[in-house]
């Protein structure tokens, strides 16, 4: 097929792809080919030897099937029989006051018969036995589910384990999630499953939303909401089983909630010894994608390993025959040559993060909207971790006739969630990574930066995985084979290249000391000596490392603790509501402005309405005051506001949820967020001093040259371009983050007297 089909300019073709070599053996497993799969004309076959057409049984004639001929008794019986059935049906139903099955319910129930058999197809189904034996018999099980197993539950596949452990008497089971997407996805796929409404028998919890009930017997959480629940039940005695899920991610809160299993365990375990929980015995579940599992089996202990045999099918994958300077372009025209060329099917698209995802869907959109209507539609969907639920969901819709689907995905997309009608993976190789990086002066309070990244081998392999789910597929890198070669076997886990101070102060309410935990990895002493500084800057811990009773109130605010700092800060200052409206905006996980390339006069014109003297963190807070305002008799006027100014309504949505949630733990702590200052300078000056109680560490001063240098750390700092006060020169700033490109960029920034800021100097010269 040529390109023909499209009335503008052709995209030129990536003529540059040659197969690659085959995968490494570990990450092929076995393709299991069971009977059912056969052709039909293997199958069936009639008396002459000859396939039956469409593997169909013929009623009648000489070389088809013939039904069995009963004789007249045996005829009666079986006739009394249904007769008898029908009866007891007819009663049954009569009975429950049901109506007869309506051409509804019968699609219903083929619809059931269908996920049924999909659930008996799965490799695991085979093993249940072993696997709940397993469980009963061991206090840490490590299940290793290679690829395609349905090791977890996958969109197309209900999740089985946990269902087989409620089935087998553990009535309270946690299954973590690295990610919220795929925690929220995977309870409203499991309730349906049970034939529940999400909540009551499945339910899950997220950061800032939570749908779960005190009945809930599979509850689907992030790691980091577990650890959290640590705080309140530090032996996480509500539950019966715990199963850490995408376990070789080795995300920061799956490291740390790994090392505290390990010592629930043991603590649980004596309990049960001394007489005490024998009611409620604890297991563990440690599953991971890969079968590196020796290393999480020393870790605890010595755990039995179990092995999942995967069903993959084979995947054909090409290399760039040459490197690609733009991965956006590269990818763009990939998709277009599968779109012109290659047969019906889905195509997957990885890319680094929401912009680059963004930015390729405008592109592939222009090219899209010029196709005629007979030729095949193209529907774009993009998926990342900011995303709502309800957009999320729409991935897993059936498809329109005569289109071809386009996900846009993070690296979201290379576990947990399996999306269905995939046969194409683009593979850019990139990804987003968080990096935080330790000052090489005495007083740094080191960087924390998102940085696009090669990924490694583990994740390319992943990635192409997704392509062989429903059948044979094939995946495109955009990078050489000599380059794949290159890339690390495996990511570096979270805890030895991110920020500790969040998890640092959660584990000193735990009674835990970051320094003695027995951590798979041990952290670096540099991360960890910044984490400790940083609380004890923010007043969270005392000279001798010991949590204040300030610091524990900070850690039951689901906030970075700066901004729970920043929060309690505002009390003394009698604007918490301000302050509660700006750290809600601020732990929005979507972006609040908007850029549109060709629109940036009229978002300029349409942002100065909310500008305020001060700087930005008054500004997002006139925004979100302003979005509350609107008058809402009329379907769609807040949306309509957000569009005539450039604003994300999804944030301002979101800020607003983050707020009521903020509202009820000021409640329950005993903080009055309902105090409020009238506007003026008075405000103003009020909200900005709090907000520098929580960013003590992110302030810089301006120097004789008219740049900007951090007063901890001394690093030179620029103020970001989207910032009000770009073209502004002030005494003294703070600032919510350093981005980090070809400069250092301050993000978030507002003035602030240099008297506010003079007692952190004097802690900056004593702790140099």
């Amino acid at each position: 097929m040529s390109m023909a089909v499209l009335t503008p300019p052709k995209p030129r073709k990536m003529k540059f792809f040659k197969a690659a070599p085959p995968p490494p053996k570990r990450y092929k497993p076995a393709y299991i080919d069971p009977d059912e799969d056969s052709p039909p004309s293997k199958k069936f076959r009639g008396a002459n030897g000859k396939a039956i057409p469409n593997g169909k049984p013929k009623s009648s004639g000489g070389s088809g099937f013939r039904r069995p001929v009963l004789n007249g008794d045996a005829t009666k019986q079986v006739d009394a029989r249904r007769q008898k059935l029908d009866r007891m049906m007819q009663a049954l139903r009569e009975e429950a006051d049901e109506p007869l099955p309506s051409e509804a319910s019968t699609k219903k129930e083929r619809a059931q018969e269908a996920i049924r058999k999909q659930r008996m197809d799965l490799p695991i189904t085979a093993g249940r036995a072993r696997l709940v034996e397993a469980v009963q018999a061991n206090d840490v099980t490590i299940l290793v589910g290679e690829t395609g197993s349905g090791k977890t539950t996958l969109v197309d596949f209900p999740s089985e384990i946990p269902q087989y452990l409620f089935e087998a008497g553990y009535q309270s089971i946690a299954v973590t999630q690295p990610r919220r997407v795929a925690a929220t996805s995977l309870a409203d796929r499991v309730s349906k499953e049970q034939g529940t409404t999400i909540g009551t028998r499945v339910g899950y919890s997220v950061r800032f939303d939570e749908r779960c009930s005190a009945n809930t017997n599979i509850k689907y959480v992030t790691d980091g909401m577990l650890v959290r629940e640590m705080m309140g039940d530090a032996l996480l005695e509500k539950y019966n089983v715990i199963i850490v899920d995408e376990a070789h991610e080795r995300t920061l809160r799956t490291d740390i909630l790994l090392a505290r299993l390990k010592e629930i365990v043991k603590a649980r375990k004596n309990a049960d010894g001394k007489g005490k929980g024998k009611e409620k015995p604890f297991k563990v579940i440690v599953m991971s994608a890969t079968l590196d599992a020796d290393k999480f089996s020393r870790y605890f202990d010595g755990a039995r390993i179990l092995y999942v045999k995967g069903r993959q099918h084979p995947v054909t994958i090409y290399h760039a025959s040459q490197p690609q300077l733009d991965y956006l372009d590269a990818a763009s025209r990939t998709f277009w040559q599968i779109h012109t060329d290659y047969p019906a099917g889905d195509v997957l698209i990885f890319l680094p993060g929401q912009d680059d995802i963004e930015s390729l869907q405008k592109s592939i959109e222009l090219t899209a909207s010029r196709l005629p209507l007979e030729a095949m539609q193209v529907n774009l969907l993009p998926m990342y971790a900011a995303q709502p639920p309800g957009e999320t969901a729409r991935i897993f819709t059936p498809n329109a006739p005569n289109t071809r689907r386009c996900i846009l995905a993070t690296n979201i997309a290379e576990t947990s969630l399996t999306i269905p009608g995939v046969k194409y993976v683009i593979d850019t190789g990139k990804c987003k990574e968080k990096r935080f990086l330790a000052s090489t002066t005495g007083g740094g309070s080191g960087l924390d930066t998102l940085l696009t990244q090669d990924i490694s081998q583990s994740s390319a392999m992943q990635r192409a995985g997704r392509a062989g789910r429903e059948g044979p597929g094939s995946c495109f890198r955009l990078y050489t084979a000599d380059d794949y070669k290159k890339l690390k076997p495996a990511a570096e886990p979270e805890i030895l290249r991110c920020s500790l101070t969040s998890s640092l102060l959660q584990l000193k309410c735990l009674g835990q000391d970051l320094e003695a935990i027995d951590f798979i990895d041990r952290p670096d002493e540099g991360s960890l000596a910044n984490a400790l500084k940083t609380l004890w800057l923010l007043e969270a811990i005392n000279n001798e490392k010991q949590l204040t009773p300030l610091g524990r109130k900070m850690a039951v605010f689901p906030l970075e603790p700066v901004y729970a700092r920043a929060l309690l800060a505002a009390v003394e200052h009698g604007c918490t509501a301000e302050v509660l409206d700006i750290v809600s905006v601020l732990s929005a996980s979507a972006k609040l402005f908007l850029d549109v390339a060709d629109a940036r006069q009229a978002i300029a014109a349409e942002r100065e309405k909310f500008r305020a003297g001060s700087g930005d963190h008054m500004t997002v807070l006139a925004v979100l005051r302003a979005y509350d305002d609107v008058a809402t008799e009329k379907k769609g006027a807040r949306r309509e506001w957000c569009r005539r100014h450039y604003l994300n309504e999804r944030a301002l949505m979101e800020a607003r949820d983050i707020r009521e949630q903020l509202r009820g733990l000021c409640e329950r702590e005993g903080v009055d967020w309902k105090a409020s200052l009238p506007e003026g300078p008075g405000r103003e000056d009020a909200v900005v001093r709090s907000m520098a109680h929580g960013l003590v560490q992110n302030s810089a001063l301006l120097q004789p040259d008219n740049t900007y240098k951090q007063l901890m750390g001394g690093a030179a700092v620029k103020i970001h371009p989207a910032s009000v006060l770009c073209e502004k020169k002030v005494p003294a700033i703070i600032y919510d983050e350093l981005v980090y490109t070809n400069q250092v960029y301050a993000r978030g920034v507002s003035s602030v007297p240099r008297s506010v800021l003079g007692t952190i100097g004097t802690i900056s010269r004593r702790s140099a």
